[in-house]
């Protein structure tokens, strides 16, 4: 059932003796940071009520200054934003946004001005790079040192991939700064991750407001499947082979419908990438479409977000994740399984052969999508908090 090609003994050595490479240079490289940062002059507390109302600070990795930052767009933070607002009520969010190319010792003393002057409780940021910024160095962790002795607050850190080693390394430096730090992964558990034993959230679904959720069912009005199956994603050799092998077997394969122009290879499919709306209107336009889930950072099995854009956008789910999707909707129930590409051919066919099967599927994967979307992301924050024993959110 192991959708990974299987390795070799020489192979496996060669990793391991990698891993422990990285695991002395993450240790060297923790320790030369603490160090640095307790070097530093103490901080005052702020002595805030401990029994303030619930008040959170979103602060986006693309805020404001970015066209992205509207509703229906895919950016994660203003759908975290507006969900939350439309949870807790509006009194109870505040954004923060840091301008492209601003400093970090700009935006560090406005960030905490405003945390201090609005009574925060909790902070949710993108932590694997600094706001705003490109190229910039990472600064997270002189704001957290910083932050955290003055505040007694809970900072929320999210990551889109912490298969990648050094932005775990990042998470678990701020992790030794405060206990009072939660991480949130979208694609992997992160359970004992970042200190041994210490609960951690992940992987989290798709957050989407009942504001873009409206938008999002008025450009599917209209839309129809045309094609029995979509793929959208990276076009690598392996998948162009596959794709070839479905249409000489008379499957209509649709490769990125959501764009203009032919997307058959990997350069082409990575380029001049079109709005959200239209991306969910080129899922729609497929019966089913098809999810791969390993991570570009190596072998490991990701919780993907087509996941969910698949039921919102009323399309069959056909994935070769083996665990990570099953944590959130009912295998063969509202999304189907391949093991592996050798099988998914013959998993399409079976589904193929059943129109009922694939409606009564679809039609179940949507409704999970619908109820998760705008609420699944804070109530798996809430358990995790409950479960460090920090202050939670109140919604579950």
């Amino acid at each position: 059932m192991n959708q990974f090609p299987a390795r070799g003994v020489t192979e496996v050595f060669r990793d391991a003796k990698e891993y422990l490479g990285f695991l002395k240079a993450e240790r060297a490289y923790l320790k030369e940071r603490l160090r640095a940062l307790d070097s530093g002059s103490p901080f005052d507390s702020w002595n805030l009520d401990v029994n303030r109302p619930i008040h959170v600070v979103v602060v986006p990795h693309e805020g404001n200054a970015f066209d992205s930052f509207a509703p229906a767009r895919g950016n994660f933070y203003y759908e975290s934003a507006q969900s939350l607002r439309e949870l807790l009520g509006p009194e109870c969010v505040s954004i923060f946004h840091v301008a492209p190319g601003e400093s970090a010792d700009v935006w560090h003393l406005g960030l905490l001005d405003f945390i201090k002057s609005v009574g925060a409780t909790h902070v949710l940021g993108h932590i694997e790079s600094d706001p705003g910024q490109v190229n910039a160095p990472w600064t997270w962790d002189s704001l957290w040192f910083e932050l955290s002795a003055a505040w007694d607050g809970v900072l929320l850190g999210v990551t889109f991939d912490s298969s990648h080693r050094w932005l775990a390394a990042r998470s678990r430096l701020l992790a030794r700064i405060s206990d009072r730090f939660l991480l949130l992964d979208i694609c992997i558990p992160m359970d004992g991750r970042m200190v041994r034993g210490r609960p951690e959230v992940g992987p989290i679904p798709l957050v989407l407001s009942r504001e873009s959720q409206a938008l999002l069912t008025d450009r599917l009005i209209g839309v129809t499947p045309e094609f029995d199956l979509s793929f959208i994603g990276s076009m690598y050799p392996y998948r162009v082979a596959l794709v070839e092998q479905l249409r000489a077997a008379g499957v209509s394969v649709a490769v990125n419908p959501h764009r203009s122009d032919t997307a058959e290879d990997l350069e082409s499919s990575r380029r001049d990438q079109p709005s959200w709306l239209d991306y969910m209107a080129g899922l729609a336009s497929s019966r089913m479409t098809l999810n791969f889930s390993q991570s570009t950072a190596g072998r490991y099995e990701q919780f993907k977000w087509r996941v969910m854009e698949a039921g919102l956008a009323g399309t069959l789910l056909l994935t070769d994740d083996r665990d990570r999707t099953s944590r959130f909707f009912l295998p063969e129930v509202e999304y189907g399984y391949f093991p592996n590409v050798k099988q998914f051919p013959k998993v399409l066919r079976e589904y193929m052969s059943d129109p009922q099967r694939v409606a009564r599927v679809a039609a179940a994967g949507a409704r999970r999508a619908q109820e998760l979307a705008p609420e699944g992301l804070w109530c798996a924050v809430d358990v995790g908090l409950h479960r460090r024993k920090l202050r939670s959110l109140g919604i579950v």
